[in-house]
């Protein structure tokens, strides 16, 4: 919304792709000398000088240096990343990136970035060695027409910025508006394509808090032609990036930089404060001329103000020129040049009476800058858990429906009843293949023959048709029960069991379908409205969609192998994608919001598995083959006297109840007392 809301304030400019040469250009000296004017004592509050030279201090720890290593000392300017440098950053595949972005969050280091702007947190030389190669540097000089008035210059015909000049203006909705005009000389070194601006993610206050800025570009145009550009997230800066990689030929370009900054005044109550470094201090290039203004809503509304210029290695309070611009207006000039690694930093107490007071919608979207992923996350998490708190409510309320049969198998009515795999499962099978007239079971005496009568096993499971190979492999079609046998008998139970197990852990994920799709759709809606406040919107959701399938999947491991050993080298491994899950959530969102996503994961995994206990999902099941026995009681008169009692045979043998239906006489399908047979050969 808040875009659409810049949107409507600003027209935005019509992108057309354009490929500039030289462009008249030129100075600021036609800005207003000094006049007497009546100072402005500050109302409230007095900063001290070495408290302001601390502030910036700090700020300069986590802005981007140049590599010292790389600077040409006989120019002053670092020379372009080269071409075997670039092509190895562009095969870096999309987890390495990752990895590597997070990294740079965590460590505070900004991620590399185009050639054109500072990239490394390696100290600078002494400003003094730079300025000296920089005067003494024996180049051709070229001369240029520098804003506003097109006043001509001799400067050196070296990559640098001879003129640079940032208007700010604070508007009374406590929105800071900035158009910044960039002279650039490019020959073909770090500057062949279009202009990159690197802007601060955050800004700090003096205590060290932060909060999260919000960028709204409303413009880019190079020698007056509209030039496509977009904001992408490069860690703890924002880089504005032309959409081309356009060819910038050798010349002279004049770059006009437009955006909107919401978020960026601190709010103290009865003042607000501005900190904007006005350098950047992320060009990669020399700036030779630098100024800048500051415009306020209403007269009177500037405080006090400070303003220093410099680096880690010195700041320097008279090398900055503050000349009034008329009654809302202030001017800024910088009396020497502006080298790599320095900045112009400005700190403005501006009365609250200036600004508009902040609307609750206003605090609302600007809270979400800093913890927008964590609401979200936190909102998500508490769905997930509280759809299962509901649904299990349900289940508890007995108001669950069979909507997936289970069959009532010999097998399965014991593992339901008893949560086991027995010996009586496994005649209870033999009693199964009699029905089906797969097998016939004979005894005479103390031996019992099973014999093969058909081989189609169309009826049978895949498991179950592999376990009956042990009982007749190749050709044969009698197998004799007896100790002898007892290894092919092993075999035989133990496939059962193995595919009996997966049989119901199949049935387990079917019941569960319904709960896993509904909390990963909330998990995968959740991480979509994350992403939609970050610049990088369909990268950012893929990190973390792909970051949540991982700790799914890890977490879903974490119960296998039966083994301890195997056991405890399958959650170390679960543990390592969960660390690695976590700081490739740190690459995009807030570390606390990454706890939260990994957070609802488990949730989703331990709440499949209470539903596939017994007491969850199963429970109406186990009533089921409850109820079955029931019936079988109830009805036992009827059964024992009729033919119906082979279909029921294997399960009365898994109910225990062979005591309870004898048949009258001795009827051929009466395989009961073989199976007791059976069942004491194999104890």
């Amino acid at each position: 919304m808040i875009k659409l809301f810049f949107a409507v304030c600003f027209n935005l400019l019509i992108i057309l792709p354009a490929f500039c040469r030289v462009t008249p250009i030129s100075g600021y000296e036609s800005l207003p000398k000094p006049q007497e004017t009546k100072a402005t004592e500050p109302e409230v509050k007095e900063v001290e000088f070495d408290e302001f030279k601390h502030f910036i201090q700090e700020r300069f720890s986590t802005a981007p240096k140049a590599d010292s290593s790389s600077i040409n000392k006989t120019v002053g300017y670092l020379p372009s990343l080269t071409s075997e440098q670039m092509a190895k950053e562009s095969k870096k595949g999309i987890f390495q990136q990752m990895y590597e972005q997070a990294l740079g969050r965590i460590s505070n280091t900004p991620a590399p970035a185009r050639a054109d702007i500072a990239t490394s947190a390696t100290p600078l030389p002494p400003v003094k060695e730079q300025e000296e190669s920089w005067r003494l540097a024996d180049v051709p000089l070229i001369t240029a027409y520098l804003p506003p008035d097109n006043t001509p210059f001799d400067i050196p015909a070296l990559e640098h910025i001879p003129y640079l000049m940032n208007s700010i203006e604070v508007l009374p909705s406590g929105l800071v508006k900035f158009e910044e005009t960039v002279v650039v000389v490019a020959n073909g070194g770090k500057l062949k394509s279009g202009l990159t601006k690197i802007l601060p993610l955050y800004v700090y206050d003096p205590y060290g808090h932060r909060q999260r800025l919000d960028y709204s570009v409303v413009g880019v145009r190079v020698n007056d032609m509209p030039i496509n550009y977009h904001l992408t997230d490069n860690g703890r800066n924002v880089l504005l990036v032309p959409d081309d990689d356009y060819r910038l030929d050798p010349g002279i370009y004049t770059y006009k930089f437009e955006y909107v900054v919401d978020n960026l005044l601190w709010n103290y109550g009865d003042f607000y404060q501005l900190y904007w470094d006005i350098g950047g201090n992320g060009w990669n290039l020399v700036v030779d001329r630098l100024g800048a203004s500051l415009s306020l809503p209403t007269e009177g509304a500037l405080l006090s103000q400070e303003i220093l210029l410099g680096s880690l290695q010195g700041l320097e309070s008279n090398a900055v020129e503050i000349r009034p611009n008329g009654r809302f207006a202030t001017a800024y000039i910088a009396k020497r040049p502006l080298f790599i690694g320095e900045g112009m930093h400005l700190v403005a107490d501006i009365s609250a009476q200036a600004l508009a007071k902040p609307t609750f919608g206003q605090k609302l979207i600007r809270s979400f800058y800093d913890y927008g992923d964590i609401y979200l996350s936190l909102l998500g998490f508490l769905i997930i858990v509280g759809s299962f708190a509901v649904s299990w409510r349900y289940i508890s309320a007995d108001k669950g429906q069979l909507k997936f049969v289970l069959p009532k198998s010999a097998s399965v009515i014991r593992y339901l009843l008893l949560n086991r795999f027995d010996l009586k499962s496994v005649c209870g099978f033999l009693l199964e293949l009699y029905k089906k007239n797969i097998i016939d079971i004979q005894q005479s005496g103390d031996t019992v023959l099973l014999i093969k009568r058909t081989d189609n096993l169309k009826s049978l499971q895949n498991y179950e048709a592999k376990a009956l190979q042990y009982l007749f492999p190749s050709h044969e079609t009698v197998f004799n029960v007896n100790d002898k046998n007892r290894l092919p008998i092993k075999r035989f139970a133990s496939c059962l069991e193995h595919g009996l197990k997966r049989q119901m852990l199949k049935f387990r994920l079917k019941l569960n379908l319904g709960y896993l799709f509904f909390s990963l759709a909330m998990l995968m809606v959740t991480e979509v409205f994350m992403a939609f406040f970050k610049l990088n919107s369909l990268y950012s959701f893929m990190v973390m969609a792909t970051a949540s399938l991982a700790c799914l999947g890890a977490l879903a491991m974490w119960y296998f192998g039966r083994k301890r050993w195997i056991k405890i080298l399958v959650r170390l491994f679960s543990l390592d994608i969960i660390l690695i899950s976590f700081i490739v959530f740190a690459a995009v969102v807030h570390p606390l919001a990454g706890v939260l996503l990994i957070a609802s994961t488990l949730a989703i995994v331990m709440a499949l598995g209470v539903y596939s206990k017994r007491l969850g999902l199963i429970k109406h099941y186990i009533q089921d083959i409850a109820n079955f026995k029931d019936y079988l009681l109830k009805h036992r008169d009827n059964i024992v006297i009729s033919r119906d009692f082979l279909n029921y045979q294997s399960a009365i043998w898994a109910f225990d109840l062979e005591q309870d239906f004898v048949p009258k006489g001795t009827p051929e399908y009466y395989k009961l007392p073989a199976a007791s047979a059976i069942l004491f050969k194999l104890k």
